[in-house]
């Protein structure tokens, strides 16, 4: 009876192959609207008193002018000594600065250099009152339309927005738990990936497995009963070594490791978008989503990100506490295990480069680096921040150092660069960190590359170049989702077409 099931078994599964039915969700989802219903935060600050909101009148942002090391290194120790907030990273060539209105006179006397007056009045672009408590006129977001990339959401929104994609679509999409930080907030995400083709692959292998072993076991009878003649031998047929699984790779990406670099979870949120509702309608996107496990996750620095909505627009770090009561805060793109704090950060708790009293202290970065080395099967990662337009390759603490794999990482980093340019127009710089920037230890890329074994490994500055910095309009949200979800595509394909190795599908 077993040998009879077994072409029935056979011929089902062929044409469950040739003929796979894409998600009943993914399909449901074109040409209708799905909505999730919007609510305020969670975690309410005991005094919801908008007039709280921080204030940043006569504040200006300048554009400084580095000509030499020497003229740089004056710049990093004003900024030290003074405390002020860069909003570039310190490279020779030009660095952008928040200066307030009272150390105006005293930085330009300090620093000479000739600079522009990029935001003469910050407070112009900042809202009056905290948003995250201002009511919104929509009582639920449409994800379908591109309306919801319309705006900036506070972490609420974005939390059920991920929590919604997970209920939709939950043949495509699971929740992944990356922990929880110092103000109680959990930071998770979604790991997209097509589980349903991924159960059929592995049944269909299982299947042509045991169907070898019953003929193998039939030769092996044949030969007994009939003896080796050379007629028969063609039936003696060999057992095959078992062929190792082909357990998909992993791609980590991830926004808001900064709290004011709103853009961040904006385009990761859309990113994780496109490879949902492409899911069984592009053939690009499906062939992406079969073979790899997306993980992402909108904002990693969640109490921050809560805190620039409701007390502080111009926030950097985490709310952590350090050894200065007034200054809290950890920079988590400067507290990564790899050559910490070798360079490029500031030991100084009360910077917005505070590198932390150890690496790993910060607990956004540690959550992140133990998901990376459980899976084991991280093969690319991309942290997203703003502003300045690059694509970023490692090192950033070492500039001595080369990674093996640079050919490959920079070929696929200007691939994507380009890909991104052919849909809006907007160029992106591609090099390591210490060559179109400067020295900056404690970053994450840095160590996914080298202690992480991400080999496909990037830190992306989106939009814009500075007119606007952190405060990019929220009219250049989606271009800005658009344009990088086909860097991200590009960057995918990339990877599965040039390390065959790893054993995709197709």
């Amino acid at each position: 009876m077993r040998l009879l099931t077994i072409p029935v078994a056979l011929a089902l599964s062929v044409l469950c192959a040739a003929y796979p039915q894409p998600l009943r969700q993914a399909n449901n989802a074109q040409g209708q609207q799905i909505t999730f219903d919007s609510f305020r935060p969670q975690h309410q600050p005991a005094s919801q008193n908008n007039n709280a909101y921080a204030r940043f009148d006569d504040q200006q942002v300048l554009r400084v002018e580095v000509s030499t090391l020497e003229e740089l290194k004056e710049l990093e120790a004003a900024v030290e000594d003074k405390n002020l907030d860069l909003w570039s990273n310190l490279r020779i060539g030009t660095v952008d600065v928040r200066i307030p209105s009272s150390k105006i006179d005293a930085f330009k006397a300090a620093i000479p250099f000739p600079s522009t007056v990029m935001i003469p009045n910050l407070q112009d672009l900042v809202p009056d009152h905290a948003p995250a408590f201002t009511i919104q006129a929509a009582s639920s977001w449409n994800y379908t339309d591109n309306s919801f990339w319309k705006n900036y959401h506070d972490l609420a929104t974005l939390n059920n927005f991920t929590e919604t994609m997970v209920q939709q679509f939950p043949d495509l999409v699971t929740r992944t738990s990356m922990g929880f930080t110092y103000e109680g907030r959990e930071v998770f995400g979604m790991t997209i990936h097509g589980y349903k083709k991924r159960r059929q692959m592995e049944a269909l292998e299982e299947l042509v497995e045991e169907v070898e072993e019953l003929v193998e076991e039939a030769s092996s009878w044949w030969s007994w009963m009939f003896g080796s003649s050379s007629s028969s031998s063609k039936l003696n047929v060999l057992k095959k070594p078992s062929k190792p699984k082909k357990h998909p790779k992993a791609i980590v990406i991830h926004g808001g490791q900064h709290a004011r670099e709103w853009i961040g979870p904006a385009v990761v949120s859309y990113i994780a978008k496109e490879l949902i509702l492409g899911y069984g309608n592009s053939k690009k996107i499906t062939r992406l989503v079969d073979q790899f496990e997306f993980t992402i996750v909108p904002v990693l620095n969640v109490d921050g990100y809560a805190y620039t909505w409701e007390h502080n627009r111009m926030w950097r770090k985490n709310r952590q506490p350090t050894s200065i009561p007034f200054c809290p805060g950890i920079d988590p793109n400067r507290n990564w295990g790899y050559k910490f704090a070798t360079g490029g950060s500031s030991a100084n708790p009360c910077s917005d480069a505070y590198h932390g009293p150890e690496a790993f202290a910060a607990k956004e970065p540690k959550m992140i680096a133990d998901y990376i080395l459980k899976k084991e099967n991280v093969v690319g990662y991309i942290d997203f921040h703003s502003y300045s337009q690059l694509w970023m390759t490692p090192f950033g603490a070492d500039c001595s150092k080369i990674p093996k794999d640079d050919e490959d990482i920079v070929e696929a980093g200007m691939g994507a660069a380009k890909a991104l340019k052919d849909v809006h127009g907007k160029k992106f710089a591609v090099g390591s960190v210490c060559k179109i920037i400067y020295q900056a230890s404690g970053g994450s890329l840095d160590w996914t590359y080298a202690e992480g074994g991400v080999k496909y490994s990037y830190a992306v500055e989106l939009r814009d170049t500075g007119l606007h910095g952190f405060l990019l309009p929220e009219d250049e949200i989606l271009p800005s989702s658009e344009e990088t979800f086909a860097g991200v595509l590009h960057l995918a394909n990339f990877i599965r077409k040039r390390e065959k190795q790893w054993g995709y599908w197709v």
